[in-house]
C-alpha cells in the first residue's frame, strides 16, 4: 500500500508541476530525441510557422485525430463505441501535453496526458520507450476516469527522435471484479472490492502484440470478445494517427511538425487568455451533492467549487469539498482535472481549438487530496465517470455560467447547466439463444441541454462531456438482451423551468422477452435525492434522475389483448423504487422504467411568453399542471388556446405567493 501511495502523489506532482518535462530529459525516451527540459524548442524548432502554413497544419493534425477516432469507431464491435461513441483520441507533444483531442467523450481524452507523462517519467528508463510500442493501462490514479476506460497509448518516432504521443480510450462493458459491469459492490469499503487495476504495460513491444500481456488483460472480463475487438480498435487508431503524422513529416519536414504541435498549445491558450480578459474579474461558487447508497442508509456528499478569475487567469477552488467515500463514487486527480477542462472547453473554446494544454495554462486549480474529488490510495473510484468527475463539471458549468451572467458582452453566450449525471444500467445474463450476454444500457445519455440567455435547452441533446455523443438503436439492444421497448421518448417537465425552459431528458421502460429471469440488473445514479442540474438568473433547477421497476405485472397480459402500456398508471403490479445503487434482477413481467433530469432553466419562469408555454403542452414537453403552477399560463379547454385573462390573475396569485413566502420569518 505505501508503494502504491507514493505512485498515486507522482502522478499528481506530474499533472499539477509538469515534472514528465523535467524526468523526460533524464529517461531513456529523451535519449532518443524527446524534447529537452521544460518542454522548450531550441535550434531551427525555434521557427514560427508562416499564418498560412500554420492554419494548414493546425487543420490537418486536427483532420487526423477525428480520423483515428472514426477508425476507433468502425473497428469496434461494441455498442459503446459503434453506436454510443462512449470513446475518444488524442494527439500529444513528446512530453506528454495534450494538443488535440476529439469531441467525442472529452474527459476520456483529458486524462491522457497524464497518463503519458507518467509514462515518460516512470517507464523511459525500464522497461524504455521504443519505436512502434504501444502501452495500455486503465489506472485511475496515473490518469484514467476509471478503471472501465482502458487506454492505449503510444509513441511516435519520426528520423529516430521522439516526436509525439497518441492516445486512444474506450469504455468496456466489463473489465472484471466483483460486480458485472465492474462498478464496484454496493458497500465497498476501498478499491480492492472494484475491478482490478491494470498499470501501464507494453501489449506491443516494438511492433509485435505480446499474447501475455493481452491474454492478462482479457482474462478478467465477462465481455472478453468485446474487449477483444475493441482493443484491436484502439490500436488501430493509434497506428493510423502515427502513420497520417509521418507523412506530414515527410512532407514538411520534422521540425515543422513538431513546432505546430507546440504553436496549438500556444495559439489556444493566447485565444484563451484574451476571451478571459474581457470577462468580469470577481469571484463565484456554487455546490452539488455526491449519493451514496452503502446498502444501509442513503448518505450525501457536499462539493464545493469557489471560481476567482483575475485577468487572464481562472482559479478553480474545490477547498470545503466533502472526504473521500471509501469506494464507488469518488474520483481521482485526474477525474477532477478532466471534469473542469471539459467546461473550460465548452464553455470558452467554442471558436478555438479543443486544445486541453492550452487550456491548462490558463487556469489554476486548487484541491484537497482525500476528498471525493481528489481521493487518494486506496479509495475506490469505479463510478468516477458519473459521479465525482461528472459532478466536478456540473460545479465549474454553474460557475462559468454565472460569471457569463455578470457579463453584458458574453450574457448571450450563457447556458444553464446541462443533465448532471447520467443514470445508468448494466444487464448480464443468458439470452433467448443460449449465449451469455453483458451490456451498458446508455440511453440516458439523451439528457437535456442547459438553457440559454435568449432561446430554450435542446431536448434530448445530450450531455456537456460529450458533444458527439449518441444512442444506440433500440433494436441494438433488444437485439443483443432479451428485452422488449415499450418506450423511449422525451419526458415532459423534466427540463427546468425559466423564462427559457431548459432541455427536457429522455425516459425508457422496457420488459423482459424470451427469457424468465435476467439475473443481474446493475443500477446507479446521482442527482437521484436532490435536482444538481441548477438553473441560472432566477431559473429552476431540472428534475432528478429517477429508476423504478414495477414486479410482476400485468404487461404480457395487456400486450396480448394489443395493447402497449405507456405509463406506470396503466400496469398492475407491485413499485419498487430504487435508490441510487442497487444491484438487482428482471423477472418475466417486470417493466423496468428510468427517467433523467434535463438541462436547468434560465430566468423567472413566469417572464416566458404564454405562446412558448403552449407550444410545450402541445407538443408533449411541459404537463398542462406545470405549465399553471410554474408558468402561471392557463389554457383555454378544447382548442387549447391562451387564456390571457385567467393567466394574468394566475400569475399575479403566484407573486404574491411569492411575496407571503419571503416576508415569513
Amino acid at each position: 500500500m505505501a508503494r502504491k501511495q507514493t505512485t498515486v502523489s507522482r502522478a499528481t506532482k506530474v499533472a499539477q508541476q509538469g515534472a514528465a518535462q523535467r524526468g523526460a530529459a533524464k529517461s531513456g525516451a529523451a535519449k532518443k530525441g524527446a524534447p529537452p527540459r521544460n518542454g522548450r524548442l531550441s535550434g531551427k524548432s525555434r521557427m514560427r510557422l508562416d499564418p498560412v502554413t500554420f492554419e494548414v497544419l493546425r487543420h490537418r493534425v486536427w483532420s487526423i485525430n477525428d480520423e483515428s477516432a472514426l477508425t476507433l469507431k468502425r473497428i469496434s464491435g461494441s455498442p459503446v463505441a459503434s453506436e454510443v461513441n462512449d470513446f475518444n483520441t488524442s494527439i500529444l507533444t513528446a512530453d506528454g501535453q495534450a494538443v488535440i483531442v476529439g469531441p467525442y467523450i472529452v474527459s476520456h481524452a483529458v486524462g491522457q496526458n497524464i497518463i503519458v507523462q507518467n509514462l515518460i517519467k516512470d517507464y523511459g528508463e525500464n522497461p524504455g520507450i521504443d519505436e512502434d510500442d504501444v502501452f495500455i493501462t486503465n489506472d485511475p490514479f496515473i490518469g484514467a476516469l476509471h478503471q472501465n476506460d482502458v487506454t492505449c497509448a503510444a509513441p511516435i518516432f519520426a528520423e529516430g527522435k521522439l516526436l509525439a504521443w497518441t492516445c486512444s480510450t474506450i469504455h468496456q462493458i466489463d473489465v472484471g471484479g466483483p460486480v458485472q459491469g465492474s462498478q464496484g459492490s454496493i458497500g465497498s469499503e476501498s478499491i480492492f472490492q472494484e475491478a482490478p487495476i491494470m498499470t501501464p504495460l507494453k501489449i506491443i513491444e516494438r511492433g509485435t502484440l505480446r499474447k501475455d500481456v493481452e491474454r492478462e488483460y482479457l482474462m478478467r472480463s465477462r465481455t472478453q470478445d468485446l474487449n477483444a475487438l475493441d482493443l484491436r480498435a484502439k490500436i488501430g487508431a493509434v497506428n493510423l494517427t502515427k502513420r497520417r503524422l509521418l507523412e506530414l513529416v515527410a512532407r514538411y519536414g520534422l521540425d515543422t511538425i513538431e513546432t505546430c504541435l507546440q504553436e496549438i498549445i500556444t495559439y489556444t491558450a493566447t485565444r484563451l487568455r484574451e476571451r478571459i480578459r474581457e470577462l468580469p474579474d470577481g469571484v463565484w461558487s456554487h455546490e452539488v451533492y455526491l449519493d451514496y447508497y452503502d446498502g444501509i442508509s442513503d448518505k450525501v456528499y457536499p462539493c464545493v467549487c469557489t471560481m476567482t478569475k483575475r485577468r487572464d487567469k481562472i482559479i478553480f477552488d474545490f477547498t470545503g469539498t466533502a472526504k473521500q467515500a471509501p469506494a464507488i463514487i469518488n474520483c481521482a486527480y485526474s477525474g477532477l482535472l478532466s471534469g473542469l477542462v471539459v467546461s473550460m472547453l465548452v464553455y470558452l473554446c467554442y471558436d478555438i481549438p479543443w486544445s486541453p494544454a492550452g487550456v491548462m495554462r490558463c487556469i489554476e486549480v486548487i484541491s484537497e487530496p482525500g476528498t471525493v474529488f481528489h481521493a487518494t490510495w486506496p479509495a475506490g473510484v469505479s463510478k468516477a465517470t458519473t459521479s465525482g468527475s461528472y459532478s466536478a463539471t456540473t460545479l465549474t458549468c454553474a460557475c462559468l455560467a454565472k460569471m457569463f451572467a455578470a457579463s453584458p458582452k458574453y450574457r448571450k453566450l450563457l447556458m444553464a447547466p446541462w443533465i448532471a449525471s447520467i443514470p445508468t444500467q448494466e444487464l448480464f445474463g443468458t439470452d433467448s439463444r443460449g449465449q451469455p450476454f453483458g451490456l451498458t444500457m446508455l440511453d440516458p445519455m439523451a439528457g437535456g441541454t442547459g438553457a440559454r440567455s435568449f432561446k430554450d435547452g435542446i431536448d434530448t441533446g445530450g450531455f456537456i462531456r460529450a458533444l458527439s455523443a449518441s444512442i444506440a438503436n433500440v433494436e441494438t439492444y433488444e437485439f443483443r438482451a432479451p428485452i422488449l421497448y415499450l418506450y423511449r421518448r422525451q419526458e415532459p417537465d423534466t427540463g427546468g423551468p425559466g423564462k427559457f425552459r431548459g432541455g427536457v431528458g429522455v425516459s425508457m421502460a422496457y420488459t423482459v422477452r424470451g427469457v424468465d429471469e435476467i439475473p443481474t440488473n446493475v443500477m446507479h445514479s446521482m442527482g437521484y435525492q436532490h435536482a444538481d442540474a441548477c438553473g441560472i438568473a432566477g431559473g429552476y433547477p431540472a428534475t432528478t434522475n429517477q429508476f423504478a421497476v414495477m414486479r410482476n405485472s400485468n404487461v404480457n397480459e395487456l400486450m396480448s389483448q394489443g395493447k402497449l402500456p405507456q405509463s406506470f398508471t396503466e400496469l398492475r403490479g407491485t413499485l419498487d423504487l430504487v435508490p441510487p445503487m442497487q444491484r438487482s434482477y428482471l423477472k418475466r413481467g417486470d417493466v423496468y422504467r428510468c427517467i433523467t433530469s434535463g438541462g436547468g432553466g434560465y430566468g423567472d419562469p413566469l417572464l416566458r411568453e404564454p405562446e412558448l408555454a403552449r407550444r410545450d403542452v402541445v407538443h408533449g414537453l411541459v404537463s398542462e399542471e406545470k405549465a399553471r403552477a410554474v408558468y402561471g399560463v392557463i389554457l383555454k379547454p378544447g382548442h387549447g388556446e391562451v387564456d390571457e385573462r385567467a393567466t394574468l390573475r394566475q400569475r399575479a396569485a403566484i407573486k404574491k405567493q411569492r411575496a407571503e413566502v419571503g416576508r415569513r420569518p
